[in-house]
């Protein structure tokens, strides 16, 4: 069946060679048409996408969402040298006015100007702004300050306790996750339920509008007595979708620059450069054409699917250039080289594509929206790259001129000695070898235990990055940069009128205040409970011992409803409308999502005998979507590492016709996986939504070298039954191109160094790393481990040609 293959694919190398012009008009046409679709690409940063539709932690925070609204904030810190100051207060209402004004898609901007402030007036209650009259006196400025520091619910949440520190607030008219998930995952599904197709919903466009509006009126405002951070999770997806676009452009250049330069160096000729960078190019730009045209976004980890397929897109025509050009050496016509080429190297190219996509495909049903975007992503764009290897490679060798041959040009002589000295190495002293790689993989595979499982956005960000500092901030001086939203269904409607419930909801956040543990803390609880205490204690002189729950259940109801005629909506943001659902939501500071997963214990395990059977809890709110997201990722990283480990090993048995050689040869596959994870856990690198995808990428670039190597090899040992002999030529010819493409793969995964994001930095140099170490495997441990297992061929005479 091999032989066949190998026949048709050398029949389609004279096909090619004759309706060249015809194949490269046909895919410049289609390529022009995709390309045209780019411009409606939409991105998606937000922490509340990652999980897919479907996942119980995101619908009930969907079923949140829709009753209670956003939970994610602008939030701004501002420091003066003093809060109740008139002229700082009058700042700071210029400052607020202004971003009301003029910043885009705010549903509400809440500060110490426009602070709720409840009062009464004989039996009227009124509800109003804390500065509804501005002071004129020191007198009437004092009276405000004492008021304020009165309130509690003031404190941590728009004064620190020190009261050096103010907040702004703003609430942003986003849509919801509820509106835009058909867009997210589902853009392989043109059709929704009700057979229409869903439109996209570009959020984070409409973040990035706001959160850029927010910095301009900053930098209007900002002096060394009014300092101002800028936090919340709209400015970090903000800064994380600038990074992605920054990323997106810098790495491709990058990658061009590098591959173009090794191509020339390598070929010297401009067909040798010419021909991979388009057919790459062409990959490229034909799977982020298919983005924008069945409306998949780019998330976090997109940016790497475009450098991604520029260095596996350039590795086919990298194997088919070298067969070319040493068949031209021989004096083979151009178009028997073509053929001679596409026989010697189609097969290997069809395979490893095969392994390729089955690697990163393995994350197509990940638990986590971004990992399963790059799982269908990335494999359809290897598939195109091999596709266009095999066509427009060909095509594109044909009519290009060649310039003068030069044996010479295939190589550098440094490189076929150095491949011919490990293979005599790894021939003549397999067991050495085999002992020295079990040693190194010892050594550092050990470090597997020392891994951690992560996930933090914000420690994708350097240390000085502002979004970063002011999340810190916000963390040690208001209680807290994230939360929680406990949601307490009483079973009944009004059921949240009985004094009894609500005194149990108020010993439950007494409670939660005093959780702490796996490092996390709570800040503050704000609940129903406040405004009722607030309430009471208004109708009853302002008496701070008033400050209480009523007794009565008619008196709670009388007040509630005093409460919603003042004219105030606050309520809708702390119970449903049946006064059925209380919303408590609990500050806490931003860590790792595990260490919220483990915290979710805790809290179920403290505050639910504390509601007893009257009422039911719920946790929601983006710590438990962060808490998810992290359980997510380990589940995904198993099953797709094992999915690709299923789906691999049969081919690699096909391709060698081999059960037995074809489990060893995988051998060289798992070694640089093993080495780089034991490496991370050394490093103290942790295993988060990047850095788990590095084990599938090796593992599908891993085998694509060993396919080449063992295919040249079974060539070669069929007609010479020799190994060493078979395991010299094999490097001769295919080595030098598992060179090349290795370098440039590793080159490519090399620059994500320069990236402003700490996970894509060290996502590049592990990937680098697996791949250099796959290399190694295929030009010693592979030649090493044919020589242990088929020694009794090692000194066997040459067949007859």
């Amino acid at each position: 069946m091999r032989d066949q293959i190998e026949n048709r694919l050398e029949a389609l190398g004279h096909f090619l060679f004759h309706r060249a012009w015809w194949v490269i008009g046909v895919i410049a046409l289609l390529l022009s048409a995709g390309v045209t679709q780019i411009h409606k690409i939409e991105f998606e940063t937000s922490v509340d996408s990652f999980l897919p539709d479907g996942d119980p932690t995101r619908e009930i925070y969907k079923a949140f969402l829709e009753e209670f609204g956003r939970d994610d904030l602008i939030i701004i810190a501002v420091r003066p040298s003093e809060i109740f100051d008139l002229d700082f207060l009058a700042k700071l209402r210029r400052f607020h006015q202004t971003l009301e004004e003029e910043v885009p898609h705010v549903v509400e901007v809440d500060s110490l100007i426009n602070a709720r402030d409840t009062r009464a007036d004989g039996d009227t209650l009124l509800v109003g702004d804390l500065f509804e009259e501005w002071p004129e006196t020191d007198a009437q400025l004092e009276a405000l300050r004492e008021r304020a520091l009165s309130n509690p619910l003031y404190r941590d949440l728009i004064l620190s306790r020190d009261t050096r520190l103010t907040t702004i607030s703003l609430e942003l008219g986003l849509a919801s996750p509820t509106d835009s998930d058909e867009a997210v995952l589902a853009g392989f599904d043109f059709e929704s339920d009700e057979g229409t197709t869903p439109a996209p919903l570009d959020t984070a466009s409409m973040e990035m509008e706001a959160v850029d509006a927010v910095y301009a009126v900053v930098e209007d405002f900002e002096a060394p007595d009014f300092r101002v951070w800028v936090a919340g999770s709209p400015v970090m997806n903000s800064d994380m979708m600038m990074g992605m676009v920054a990323d997106v452009l810098r790495f491709t250049v990058l990658s061009l620059v590098a591959i173009s330069v090794l191509l020339m160096v390598t070929f010297r000729r401009m067909v040798g450069v010419i021909a991979p960078l388009l057919v790459a190019l062409s990959a490229v730009l034909a799977t982020v054409g298919l983005m924008g045209a069945v409306g998949i976004p780019f998330m976090p980890i997109s940016e790497l699917i475009p450098s991604f397929l520029l260095c596996v897109g350039v590795g086919g025509s990298v194997h088919l250039l070298v067969i070319f050009f040493q068949r031209l050496a021989t004096g083979a016509s151009r178009e028997d080289a073509i053929a001679g080429a596409l026989g010697h190297s189609g097969l290997p190219i069809v395979m490893t594509s095969l392994t390729t996509a089955a690697g990163v495909a393995s994350f197509s049903a990940a638990g986590l929206v971004p990992l399963a975007v790059f799982g269908m992503l990335a494999p359809v764009g290897v598939l195109l790259t091999m596709l266009l290897s095999l066509t427009l490679a060909p095509a594109l060798m044909a009519v290009l001129p060649l310039g003068a041959p030069r044996a010479s040009r295939i190589g550098p002589r440094a490189s076929i000695a150095f491949l011919s000295r490990c293979g005599a190495l790894a021939t003549h002293r397999g067991p050495l070898v085999l002992v020295l790689a079990s040693l190194i993989l010892l050594v550092g595979g050990s470090g597997l235990q020392h891994i951690q499982f992560t996930h933090n956005p914000l420690d994708w960000f350097p240390d000085d990055k502002p979004v970063k500092v002011s999340t810190q901030l916000l963390d040690q001086q208001l209680a807290g940069a994230v939360t929680m939203e406990l949601l307490i269904d009483s079973g009944r409607e009004n059921g949240l009128h009985e004094p009894e419930l609500l005194e149990r909801i108020d010993r439950l956040s007494e409670a939660a205040l005093a959780l702490e543990a796996h490092d996390v803390w709570v800040g503050k609880t704000i609940s129903l409970v406040d405004i009722v205490k607030e309430i009471h204690q208004a109708l009853n002189g302002d008496r701070p011992e008033a400050h209480a729950i009523p007794e009565q259940r008619p008196l709670v109801s009388q007040e509630l409803l005093l409460f919603e005629s003042s004219g105030s909506d606050d309520l809708e943001k702390v119970v449903d409308p049946s006064f059925q659902t209380a919303r408590m939501t609990v500050k806490m500071p931003y860590l790792d999502g595990g260490k919220y997963l483990l915290f979710e214990e805790v809290v179920h395990e403290h505050l639910e005998p504390i509601l007893g059977g009257d009422a039911e809890l719920t946790l929601t709110g983006l710590m438990t979507v962060m808490g998810r997201s992290s359980s997510a990722a380990v589940e995904t990283m198993a099953r797709a590492y094992l999915l690709a480990l299923v789906v691999i090993t049969p081919v690699m048995m096909l391709l060698l016709g081999n059960a037995r050689v074809g489990l060893i040869a995988m051998i060289p596959n798992l070694y640089p996986i093993i080495l780089t994870l034991g490496l991370m856990g050394w490093l103290g690198v942790p295993l988060e939504m990047f850095s788990m995808l590095i084990g599938s990428i090796a593992l599908g670039l891993a085998v694509d070298d060993t396919v080449h190597f063992m295919h040249g090899f079974r060539r070669s040992f069929e007609r010479t039954l020799n190994v060493e002999t078979a395991v010299r030529e094999t490097l001769q010819t295919t080595g030098q191109a598992l060179m090349f493409t290795s370098v440039v793969l590793s080159l490519g995964f090399f620059i994500y160094i320069f990236s402003s994001l700490q996970n894509l930095q060290d996502f590049g140099y592990l990937t680098a790393f697996a791949i250099l170490v796959a290399f190694l495997g295929d030009i010693l441990l592979a030649p090493a481990l044919m020589a242990v297992v088929l020694r009794k061929h090692k000194n066997a005479e040459p067949a007859a040609s």
